[in-house]
């Protein structure tokens, strides 16, 4: 199921533009210095001059754009998981040329009509050589910079290249510690490499979670991640505790593939804390934005106590205080809990579905 929510929207938006920018320029360089009656005469139509030279360009972005976006979200994410590389590039280069060719033929029915379909210039296949290659470079930097902000994560991405971090900086996050239980087990029965590719499909499971529910991915932690929200105005905890639930119902409803490809059927516990934290970039050479903070090291530590309540998910009282209220679940307080690290002993909370 694709899921059009901000992240995918902005996904369309970034390729939209870019085009209608890239396409925008590509017209100001050809044809800017370039004079009405040149124009009349060089293409030989009284419709193509100087004026609506940029109407066509935008139209051309727009419309190139919007089709490179389609294929994106519903073609893309099926050709990537072909293990062949060739195979990928082989995909991407046709869906690229069939958008191209479309985008053209749509722009010039549009602007020249039915009856009159070819322009009539001497330079007109010069000039389409040259947009193709512009179209080329165009479109291996926009999938170059979406492939960039799909691996780094958007907000890491976004943050990073804008230096937001650079000097050390508070912040007031949630974060969740999803960690896969009997993991040592599970890997000693079916093998590191069946065990590998089982956190792979674990984890895709997650993806389209993430993304409904607006969380990040901070880190993954060999067969733990750790998710965050940024708290503001906006924030919805329930989406905290949704994601968490899901992610077990969707790894449920598979538990036949699961059983039948590695003999287990997974489930994850996890932990959720809330407070101020400190965020700031390390590195030189490999540059990362990292937290820090006892936010963090209280939810890890919570997290490890699932298993000695006989519960799968744990929450802090930071963060009870600020969902109790919702009658959808059910919590269950354990007073007084001391916490590896913690002089003071804490209560904790777990959580079910009412």
């Amino acid at each position: 199921m694709m899921y059009i929510n901000n992240y995918k929207a902005t996904e369309i938006a970034i390729i939209i533009c870019s085009w209608m920018l890239a396409l925008l320029l590509f017209a100001y360089l050809k044809f800017g210095d370039v004079n009405d009656a040149f124009l009349v005469q060089w293409y030989d139509k009284q419709l193509f001059f100087n004026r609506n030279i940029y109407s066509v360009a935008l139209a051309y972005g727009l419309l190139l754009g919007s089709l490179l976006s389609i294929i994106h979200l519903y073609v893309y994410p099926r050709i990537i998981q072909t293990p062949s590389f060739t195979k990928n590039i082989i995909a991407r280069s046709v869906s690229f040329l069939v958008c191209f060719k479309t985008a053209d033929i749509l722009i010039s029915l549009l602007y020249n009509g039915l009856n009159d379909f070819h322009l009539s210039y001497s330079n007109q296949n010069s000039i389409l050589r040259s947009l193709f290659l512009y179209a080329v470079i165009i479109n291996f930097l926009t999938d170059f910079f979406l492939l960039m902000r799909k691996n780094l994560g958007p907000d890491y991405f976004f943050n990073l290249i804008r230096g937001k971090y650079h000097r050390p900086r508070e912040e007031n996050r949630i974060f969740m510690f999803l960690d896969l239980a009997s993991s040592t087990t599970i890997a000693e029965r079916i093998g590191h490499i069946a065990y590998s590719s089982l956190l792979q499909d674990c984890f895709r499971e997650l993806t389209p979670l993430l993304l409904k529910n607006n969380a990040s991915i901070y880190q993954y932690v060999g067969d733990e991640a750790v998710i965050t929200w940024k708290i503001n105005k906006h924030t919805n905890r329930n989406q905290c505790l949704d994601l968490f639930f899901s992610f077990q119902k969707r790894l449920q409803q598979k538990k036949d593939y699961y059983s039948q490809t590695y003999h287990t059927v997974p489930f994850f516990r996890a932990s959720i804390n809330e407070g101020r934290i400190v965020m700031s970039t390390v590195g030189e050479i490999k540059t990362e934005i990292v937290y820090h903070g006892d936010v963090l090291n209280t939810a890890a530590r919570i997290q490890s106590l699932c298993k000695n309540y006989h519960t799968d998910l744990l929450i802090s009282e930071n963060f009870y205080q600020n969902i109790k209220e919702e009658k959808v679940y059910i919590f269950k307080c354990f007073n007084n809990i001391a916490i590896t690290g913690k002089d003071e002993k804490i209560n904790i909370y777990s959580v079910n579905r009412n």
